[in-house]
């Protein structure tokens, strides 16, 4: 569910950055998020985690100026293997989100090494980045048991 909540966190900070926010009311892009498939329960929790987070750095989600230099970081050679192309351009997008920052960054990639020469895919990192955006390690224990046949976020991001 962390995941899925990450997704919608990334969509409303899209919105409230872009020009979205005058065109459409949060009720409406609530009801665009039910319509893709988030229940209510995440998308309450997507609001309320993102509102607690503004609270405390409201300069940092509407600011129009980056708070930090524009540098990327440059996947290793074995990093480049490990991890599939959309699975690092949605990293780079939480980093330019402010979601994350470097230290995260390199917290994520550090947890992707763990699963040594297997390919992490998308789901996966979702995965992982959202147990270190939420802080909660528990969901780490999940990654072996997930079954990526099955129901796939309907994003990309």
């Amino acid at each position: 569910m962390r995941n899925r909540v990450l997704e919608i966190v990334v969509v409303l900070i899209d919105f409230m950055q872009g020009n979205g926010a005058s065109l459409m009311s949060s009720e409406e892009v609530s009801m665009t998020l039910e319509a893709e498939g988030y229940s209510e329960e995440e998308i309450a929790s997507a609001y309320s985690w993102l509102m607690q987070r503004s609270d405390n750095a409201p300069e940092q989600f509407f600011s129009q100026f980056p708070t930090s230099g524009s540098s990327v970081r440059i996947l290793t050679q074995a990093e480049r293997i490990q991890l599939s192309s959309e699975a690092y351009g949605f990293l780079l997008k939480l980093v330019h989100l402010s979601l994350i920052d470097a230290e995260q960054l390199e917290l994520v990639l550090e947890r992707v090494t763990v699963f040594g020469p297997r390919a992490v895919d998308l789901e996966q990192v979702k995965l992982i980045a959202s147990s270190v955006i939420f802080e909660d390690i528990a969901d780490l224990d999940l990654l072996e048991l997930v079954d990526h046949s099955g129901a796939q976020s309907m994003r990309v991001n």
